[in-house]
């Protein structure tokens, strides 16, 4: 065997190490830190849907949750991938309403096995039992999602190779700070209520309309330095993929589901110059972003 070829087979088994290692970091952080129980591979005919949920008052949210649960898993029924206390909308949409107590991601073999739960009779019981209840469901392609990792992985090469300056650590942004910026430094205080369930894990459920063409280009932007940032402390996007409107005439694009490494982290984040830098360029159509905490192992 040529030197050459020695060289470029060395050279395959190394990418592949670390697209390796990449893979299991991530599904390391999804399985014990975010008490996310979603399958890598699955067919493509798989339907998911998230559900936000509103119990009535003086209930349990968790005791709610478990006995919900009872049933979205009964057999022939779903799977529960995560669910998650909900802490506050980051971005509030005009379509949907804002206020939730839990928001859950359960997986289906199809749509047709989504549609036939719904018109169970057990289900529809259990959901009169909550103040309030929408869905919305996507499609989460197992190709794309299973290409997140690497993504990040080769922006962080890009950024290194580049000398993109590092956005760590956090400086805070102080009376600096722009008034949607104080918005959501306000906002995420509510985050303290719920580190009894979770304090290394935040996670984001981002329903997508995408603005005019100024707000999309503005928009990339934004995405461009956070999603550098969330490649240098390896978190960022869990689930991604095209919203489908299964209740309702809310209509959104697209479904980003995204992981940040604690409630101190987010709160030091959103009150940052590095946030204040970028912040103003986040423009969207109109978009529903909730903050939620994990509390599956609760359940």
């Amino acid at each position: 065997m040529s030197i050459i070829g020695t060289s470029l087979g060395f050279l395959g088994l190394t990418a592949f190490g670390v697209c390796a290692w990449q893979h299991w970091r991530y599904l390391k952080i999804r399985r014990e830190i975010v008490q996310d129980r979603q399958p890598m591979l699955y067919p493509s005919r798989t339907f998911h849907a998230l559900i936000y949920l509103k119990v009535e008052p003086g209930k349990d949210v968790i005791d709610a949750v478990r006995s919900l649960r009872l049933v979205l898993e009964s057999p022939g029924a779903g799977t529960l991938v995560y669910a998650g206390r909900a802490a506050t909308a980051l971005v509030r949409s005009e379509q949907v309403e804002s206020d939730w107590d839990a928001v859950l991601l359960v997986q289906y073999d199809s749509r047709k096995a989504f549609d036939a739960a719904r018109e169970r009779k057990e289900q529809r019981e259990a959901l009169a039992h909550l103040e309030r209840v929408y869905t919305h469901g996507f499609q989460r392609p197992a190709p794309i999602n299973l290409m997140l990792p690497l993504a990040l992985l080769q922006l962080r090469a890009s950024d290194f190779l580049r000398r993109v300056p590092s956005a760590f650590p956090f400086v805070p942004a102080g009376e600096d700070a722009h008034a949607s910026q104080k918005a959501m430094i306000k906002d995420l205080t509510a985050l303290e209520n719920y580190r009894d369930l979770c304090d290394n894990a935040v996670v984001v459920f981002n329903l997508i309309k995408p603005g005019d063409a100024a707000q999309r280009a503005a928009d990339r932007a934004y995405l461009r330095s956070m999603m550098g940032a969330m490649a240098e402390r390896a978190h960022g996007p869990m689930h991604a993929g095209r919203a489908v409107t299964v209740e309702g005439d809310a209509r959104f694009s697209s479904v980003a589901i995204v992981y940040y490494p604690g409630i101190d982290y987010m709160q030091e984040m959103m009150g940052s110059t590095f946030m204040n830098r970028i912040g103003e360029g986040k423009q969207q159509g109109d978009s529903l972003a909730m903050g939620t905490v994990p509390f599956l192992l609760k359940l």
